[in-house]
Formats: structure tokens, C-alpha cells, sequence
């Protein structure tokens, strides 16, 4: 096996080149050890293959290298390995690069540690994946943070999971789309 410091000497390109096969069989401390460009230049297959231990070793700085389609190789048992310190430092286009099922994926936990301006930033269609128990688990913070289409976008199952305390910390702006199709 080779050590940390062994990894951290691959060039990207060799990085790169490593079969998914190779990346399985790293430990989660190896893996957390490649750098930020390292990381990147894995395929999105060799991301497909790390194991949720080898997930949960990747800091929120390599987390952040990763691109949208990175992200969207991660199926939902990865996916529901990431800490909530780790969705927090997913960035806007990251979050806005993936398509409905993976957002869909996160946890109302997950959720619950994205900002305002991170939740603001999601399509509309990708805000409406979230299911009746994650939007009612929404603080007030995050709703002022999000868009009128956003808000617009929601099924009537989940519009009607906001609490009394939600819906008063909704603008008039935000009510409106509400109203208009719920």
C-alpha cells in the first residue's frame, strides 16, 4: 500500500489515471490526504467507487474541489454518509449542478445545515425534491433565503408542512407564490 506522503507525490495526471479499482482499495486516511487537485482529477467512476468510510474521510476543502457532476456520481448511501459539516461546505455551484434525485437524497439533518444563500441558490426544481419532513424542518433563516420560484415550485403536500411560525417568517413576496399555487 502506499503511504500518504506516496499518494500526495502522484502528479494529477497519475491521479487521474487510477482505475476505480486502485481507488477503492485506499483507506479513508489516504484518502483524505490527496490533495484538492488530486481529488479532482478522479473520474466520476472512481468517485462512484469510494466506500462511505472513504467518503466520510474527505475534508470539506476537498469536498469543495469536487465538481457538480462529482457530486451527482455519489449514490444515496454515499450521500448519506456526509457529515453535516460537509454539505455546509458544499459551494452554490456545486448545489445548483445537481439534478433533482441527488438533491433529493440529502437528509432533512443535511438540509438543515445549508444557508440561506446556499438554499436560495437551488433551482426551483431542485428545491421542490425535498420532501414534506425536510421542508417542515426549515428554519425561519433558510425561508427568507429562498425565491419566490422556489416557494412557487412547491407540491401542495409540502406547501402544507409549513408550521404557523414558517409561514409568519415568509415575506409578502413569498406568500404571494405560496398562495398562487397551494
Amino acid at each position: 500500500a502506499l503511504s500518504t506522503t506516496q499518494l500526495r507525490g502522484l502528479t494529477t495526471t497519475q491521479v487521474g489515471g487510477l482505475n476505480a479499482t486502485d481507488v477503492n482499495e485506499f483507506t479513508s486516511t489516504q484518502i483524505g490526504a490527496l490533495a484538492t487537485t488530486q481529488l479532482a482529477a478522479l473520474s466520476t467512476t472512481n468517485i462512484t467507487a469510494l466506500e462511505a468510510t472513504q467518503i466520510g474521510g474527505l475534508t470539506t476543502t476537498q469536498l469543495g474541489r469536487l465538481t457538480a457532476a462529482h457530486l451527482s456520481a455519489l449514490d444515496a448511501t454515499q450521500v448519506g454518509t456526509l457529515t453535516t459539516t460537509q454539505v455546509a461546505g458544499f459551494t452554490t455551484t456545486q448545489l445548483r449542478g445537481l439534478n433533482a434525485t441527488d438533491f433529493g437524497e440529502l437528509t432533512s439533518t443535511q438540509i438543515g445545515a445549508l444557508s440561506s444563500t446556499q438554499l436560495g441558490s437551488l433551482t426551483a426544481t431542485n428545491f421542490s425534491a425535498l420532501d414534506a419532513t425536510t421542508v417542515s424542518a426549515l428554519t425561519t433563516t433558510q425561508l427568507r433565503g429562498l425565491t419566490t420560484t422556489q416557494i412557487g415550485g412547491l407540491s401542495t403536500t409540502d406547501a402544507n408542512e409549513f408550521t404557523a411560525t414558517q409561514i409568519g417568517a415568509l415575506a409578502s413576496a413569498q406568500l404571494a407564490a405560496l398562495s398562487a399555487t397551494n
